[in-house]
C-alpha cells in the first residue's frame, strides 16, 4: 500500500497544510490538487458531495501526491467504512465530544482486531496497491473535530485516545456552542487550550484557518494540520477582487 505522506509529516512534527472542497466537483478537486496542497478534505457533512461524487473527487486528487481526505456527515461506522472503501486516506469526524466518541471513530476506521471496519476490496485496494488490508490501519488518518463546548473539558483525554491522529478545532461551531463572539479572548483561550493539551498528548493539532494571514498565525501558534480556506472562498474572493477593478473602470467612464 502507498504511504500516507500527511500522516508521516505529522508524526515527524512537520506542518501539513491543505484546503476544503465544498462544491462537490471532481474537476474542482483536480484543479485544487494540482496546486500542491498536502491534503484536501471533501466535505460530505455540509457540502453536496455524496458517495459517488466523493469517489470522483478521490480519483481526481489521486492524480497528484495530494492526500484525499473526507469529512463524513456523522460519527457513524457505516458512513465511515463506505467513505474509506471509495478511496479516502483520512476521515474527519465531526462533533467528537467525549473519549467514547473518539473511540467509536477510531474503531470505525480500522479493520479487526483493532476495529470493526468490515473487509472489502473495491477501489481502495485497486488504487493504493497490494497490502491494503495489512497496512490500512496504520495509513488511514483519523481526525476528530473539537468543536463543541462539551469537548473542551475532554480535549486532553480525546487527544490521548489511541488511534486518534489529529484533534481539529472547528472554530465556528466552538464559538457558537460556547455562546461567545468568534475571535474574542475567551474563544481564543479555548483554542489555545485545545492546542496545548493536544500537543501534550503527542497528537497533532489542527484548525480551520481561512486565508494566508490566518494560516501563518496558526502555524506560528503551533498548529500543524491547517486548513487554508476552501474552494468557494477562493472562487468568491478572486471574482470579487477582480470585479471590483472592473466596476471601478466602469464607474470612471
Amino acid at each position: 500500500m502507498i504511504k500516507n505522506l500527511v500522516k508521516e509529516k505529522l508524526q515527524r512534527g512537520e506542518p501539513a497544510v491543505g484546503s476544503w472542497l465544498t462544491l462537490g466537483s471532481p474537476l474542482v478537486a483536480e484543479y485544487m490538487a494540482h496546486i500542491g496542497y498536502d491534503w484536501l478534505v471533501i466535505d460530505m457533512e455540509h457540502g453536496p458531495a455524496d458517495l459517488p461524487i466523493a469517489m470522483g473527487c478521490c480519483q481526481a486528487i489521486s492524480t497528484t501526491s495530494t492526500v484525499p481526505i473526507a469529512r463524513v456527515a456523522w460519527n457513524d461506522a457505516v458512513i465511515i467504512k463506505r467513505t474509506l472503501d471509495i478511496g479516502a486516506l483520512g476521515i474527519v469526524v465531526p462533533m467528537v465530544n467525549t473519549v467514547e466518541d473518539a473511540q467509536r471513530a477510531v474503531r470505525a476506521t480500522k479493520f479487526p482486531p483493532e476495529g470493526i471496519r468490515s473487509i472489502a476490496l473495491g477501489r481502495n485496494g485497486m488504487a493504493y496497491g497490494g497490502g491494503y488490508l495489512d497496512e490500512a490501519n496504520d495509513q488511514i488518518l483519523v481526525i476528530v473535530q473539537i468543536e463543541h463546548r462539551d469537548a473542551l473539558a475532554n480535549a486532553a483525554a480525546i487527544a490521548a485516545t489511541p488511534g486518534v491522529d489529529v484533534c481539529f478545532v472547528g472554530p465556528y461551531d466552538l464559538s457558537a456552542t460556547m455562546g461567545v463572539p468568534f475571535g474574542c479572548e475567551e474563544h481564543e483561550a479555548a483554542i489555545e487550550h485545545v492546542l496545548n493539551v493536544t500537543r501534550d498528548a503527542g497528537c497533532a493539532a489542527g484548525i480551520y484557518a481561512g486565508f494566508a494571514d490566518s494560516v501563518t498565525r496558526r502555524l506560528e501558534q503551533g498548529f500543524t494540520f491547517i486548513a487554508h480556506g476552501g474552494d468557494t472562498d477562493f472562487l468568491v474572493a478572486g471574482a470579487r477582487n477582480d470585479y471590483a477593478m472592473v466596476r471601478n473602470a466602469l464607474d470612471a467612464r
